[in-house]
């Protein structure tokens, strides 16, 4: 065709084509042409596709995507896959048969098969990706020629049978055998030889695909098609990989009988070298041996698995092929384990810190395990508590108490007056107990040289003397047991976690104790020397009990003295008997334990030197006695028609009428008849018999439920539970019935004595009556003298279906229950049987339930606490 006949042709099929997408445009917002329909636009000048594009609605680059994903697909079509899920299970029990350690072995992952693991697709060049000049064509090879100057147009010329390609009006060309880069060279000489004013340009189309053969250790052995630019990692990732027991060392490629190249897959997997990947043509060979070197790394490595390695390689190239030591790794002792015919299984220590001994060669099946290096730390100081600094100091040889404890460490919450040091090297059988006083420390008067090992414990002045747990066990444990305590059990555990991880890299994420007891922070070292303690090294810890801030048990520090186990406690409190105290001591007489008691003066020991004080031993409990009749926080609560309402102190011994003297006596408004008096034991009481009542009423439901006959009655489920619930809801009052007026007109006989949080409640009582329980209208009346209790519950609307009427009672404004016969209540001369302040309660009918008296008694519980707390809310 010449140019005239194109020039003629353009245009025509500028024409159709307009008409075709035209058509198509008009039932679409957007148009996307058909592979023949790019095929044609392709072969228009640049400037006339992107106008047909912007006229038609699409995007021209749409054009060289759908052409590019044509060519992809059509690449990954023609290159086989063989998908493959990898077992490294079983592949680890195939290789551990050859190691000497095959039960370890088979723990570790072969490493290098993951690469052929579960992939799904073809590995092809991209589609885009540039040819390399060197790049030798051959047949079924497309050439991508495009044409500018006088003659313009888009070809895609393939590499037929014999090796050549049609140039346009140019005839046949022979390009099979030539590189890319001749083939530019030819076609560009071509042209400017025959077509003057022609420029062409040349770039690959889709490339040709070549048969490898695949034998040897390979998951699928035989013929492979493959893309002409794939390698021999590419023949391998899409033939499945190297098989279970192939080498990934020594792979072959042969060409023509002889092996062109020797790849190594560890050297691109571990470090990226590509060197000996060569490109693969038609009819290679690759072989893959079986691996002859089989060795396996486990422990503190970055990657432990199972290695070939080739002949001669050493340990160093283990370890570089592991990743290398983790630095939680003891580079002194590696193991290797290793069989030989002459002696057997052996196992030797490598001192990884040497070049010479990481040059000795390995061998087939030989094991090497990195041991985990101790995780304590060498030169470290512990501190705990009340302190601002870190929890782990570095012992540089001048670290002393008066370094860490400043005006800038303390906290405002530091207890100042005792703190410890727990020394123990890692060596030592017993720990040594130093005591100190901060303030002292701070004021320059006292210093301790610290050193690597030791523990610092700084307490809080103010804290709650409590601990969770094992901990709160442990701290609270009786010493004459302190010795069963840490043979066996969770206390045995906690002391053994505790020094397992006493100076390891676990003190850096430890939760913070600067907020903690006394408890707390001495748990640990109590459990510590509870487990040290012999039959030649009693126990260093005492106890302190009493009138002390923090009773418990301490650590004995050396020449504990009776002042150094009282800053310990927290010092006494105010309530503590300066003369009288007890120290009980364990001590042994003719070979059998008893139980010594000694009367000590506190303050007498106080006056002395530290040196002079009695001194504690193993197992001493120091006592702190309280002053007698010291009730500091005794009060009674006065309310109501008082001249002086309130809170006032009481002594010992005092009555409930000096309490009302003191209060100015009585107004004229009160009411005494109708006084609430409440006691915080009583309270407990009734608490008590309240859950007693219900747990009793409960168990005889489901006995009557199981052994339930003919003769024993029905009882009504749903009202007893409401009975039991209402009762359950119950909130004791804790009265007590008393006769006022009679102890505030001087009756001893009356008077009660009085206790630390007593209530006296003193109302001024309108003339009123009042009626519940069950009746239609719960309500309160004005007192009326003429009428009779059948009056006023008739004004309340009636009794109810459930109301027992045999069993009505009153509830007296003092407290009091009187309950009278039926036939009295309603006779016609007992209208004055009421008072004013007085409740009629109407209780539910529990005639029908077994034990009539108990269910009886609950009910009056529930009516006369309920008047009781209406009474006593109404203030």
């Amino acid at each position: 065709m010449n140019h005239r006949n194109m020039q003629f042709l353009i245009p025509v099929c500028l024409i159709s084509l307009t008409l075709l997408l035209t058509s198509t445009s008009a039932s679409a917002q957007s148009f996307m042409p058909s592979p023949q329909q790019i095929e044609q636009f392709k072969n228009l000048p640049r400037a006339q596709q992107e106008q047909l594009a912007r006229q038609m609605g699409f995007d021209v680059s749409m054009l060289n995507s759908a052409s590019g994903n044509k060519q992809s697909s059509a690449a990954n079509d023609s290159a086989e896959f063989v998908e493959r899920e990898v077992d490294n299970k079983r592949i680890s029990s195939e290789l551990a048969r050859q190691s000497v350690a095959e039960r370890e072995t088979r723990t570790l992952k072969p490493f290098g098969f993951d690469l052929f693991k579960n992939r799904q697709e073809a590995s092809v060049p991209i589609s885009n990706m540039p040819v390399p000049p060197n790049y030798v064509l051959g047949p079924g090879d497309t050439v991508k020629l495009q044409l500018f100057g006088k003659e313009t147009g888009s070809f895609e010329l393939r590499v037929n049978n014999e090796g050549n390609v049609d140039l346009p009006d140019l005839g046949p060309m022979q390009v099979a055998g030539a590189s890319f880069q001749e083939l530019k060279q030819l076609m560009n000489e071509k042209y400017n030889q025959q077509k003057i004013g022609v420029t062409p340009f040349i770039s690959m189309g889709q490339l040709r695909t070549i048969q490898v053969f695949l034998v040897g250790e390979v998951f699928r052995p035989g013929p492979l098609v493959v893309n002409s630019l794939s390698t021999i990692t590419t023949a391998l990732t899409n033939s499945g990989g190297i098989g279970d027991i192939g080498s990934m060392r020594n792979i072959q490629l042969k060409r023509g009988g002889n092996t062109v190249a020797t790849f190594d897959l560890y050297q691109l997997m571990v470090f990226g070298d590509t060197a000996n990947d060569l490109r693969l043509e038609q009819g290679d060979v690759i072989f893959v041996p079986t691996a002859e070197n089989i060795v396996s790394i486990d422990g503190e490595v970055r990657r432990p698995a199972i290695y070939e390695l080739k002949q001669g390689e050493t340990i160093d190239s283990l370890l570089r092929l592991a990743g290398g030591l983790l630095p939680t790794a003891d580079a002194s002792s590696l193991q290797l384990v290793r069989a030989t015919p002459q002696d057997g299984l052996t196992i030797a220590s490598i001192d990884g810190n040497k070049t010479s001994e990481l040059r000795k060669a390995l061998k087939n099946g030989d094991y090497l395990r990195i041991p985990e290096a101790t995780r304590e730390f060498s030169n470290a100081i512990k501190v705990k508590g009340a302190l601002n600094v870190p929890s782990v100091i570095a012992d540089d040889g001048n670290i002393t108490l008066a370094s860490i404890i400043t005006s800038n460490t303390l906290l405002a919450n530091t207890d100042l007056e005792y703190g410890i040091i727990a020394r123990r090297a890692p060596l030592d059988q017993k720990t040594k107990v130093i005591q100190f006083t901060p303030r002292e420390v701070l004021a320059g008067e006292s210093n301790i040289a610290l050193q690597a090992f030791d523990e610092v414990l700084i307490f809080n002045r103010i804290s709650d003397n409590t601990a969770r747990g094992v901990e709160g066990a442990v701290s609270s444990g009786d010493l004459e047991s302190a010795e069963d305590d840490i043979k066996g059990g969770v206390e045995a555990r906690f002391a053994q976690q505790q020094e397992s991880k006493r100076f390891t890299t676990d003190i850096l994420s430890s939760a913070s104790l600067v907020s903690a007891s006394r408890k707390t922070l001495l748990a640990p070292l109590i459990s510590r020397l509870k487990s040290e303690a012999s039959d030649r090294h009693p126990v260093r810890l005492a106890e302190v009990r009493g009138q002390v801030k923090y009773p418990g048990v301490y650590p004995l520090a050396q020449n504990s003295s009776i002042q150094a186990m009282l800053s310990a406690a927290g010092g006494l409190t105010e309530s503590a008997h300066l003369e009288s105290a007890e120290i009980t001591r364990l001590v042994l007489v003719d070979g059998k334990s008893d139980t010594q008691h000694k009367k000590i003066a506190i303050m007498n020991e106080l006056l002395l030197p530290k040196a002079q004080q009695v001194q504690l031993g193993s197992k001493d409990v120091l006592s702190i006695l309280r002053i007698p009749n010291w009730y500091e926080n005794d009060v009674i609560e006065l309310r109501g028609e008082v001249v002086f309402p309130g809170t006032y102190q009481i002594s010992r011994g005092e009555t409930l009428s000096s309490i009302i003297a003191r209060a100015g006596g009585l107004t004229e408004k009160a009411s005494p008849r109708a006084a609430i008096f409440t006691r915080e034991e009583l309270k407990q009481k009734e608490r008590n018999n309240i859950d007693r009542s219900v747990e009793d009423l409960r168990e005889q439901l489901a006995n009557n439920n199981l052994s339930n006959s003919q003769f024993s009655r029905s009882i009504d489920y749903e009202n007893a539970n409401r009975v039991l619930n209402d009762l359950t809801n119950i909130e004791p009052v804790g009265r007590m019935v008393i006769q006022l007026a009679d102890i505030v007109n001087g009756s001893q006989k009356a008077d009660i004595e009085v206790k630390g949080g007593d209530r006296l409640f003193i109302p001024n009582v309108t003339p009123a009556i009042s009626v519940i329980g069950e009746v239609f209208v719960n309500t309160t009346y004005r007192f009326d003298d003429t009428l009779s209790v059948e009056d006023y519950i008739e004004r309340a609307g009636g009794a109810r279906e459930f109301a027992d009427t045999s069993s009505i009672y009153i509830v007296r404004a003092d407290g009091s229950v009187e309950t009278i016969q039926s036939d009295y209540w309603f006779s016609a001369t007992k209208g004055n049987v009421l008072e004013p302040g007085d409740t009629i309660v109407v209780p539910r009918d529990v005639t029908n339930y077994d034990n009539i008296s108990l269910w009886q008694g609950v009910t009056q519980i529930i009516y006369q606490t309920a008047v009781a707390l209406a009474a006593v809310r109404s203030f």
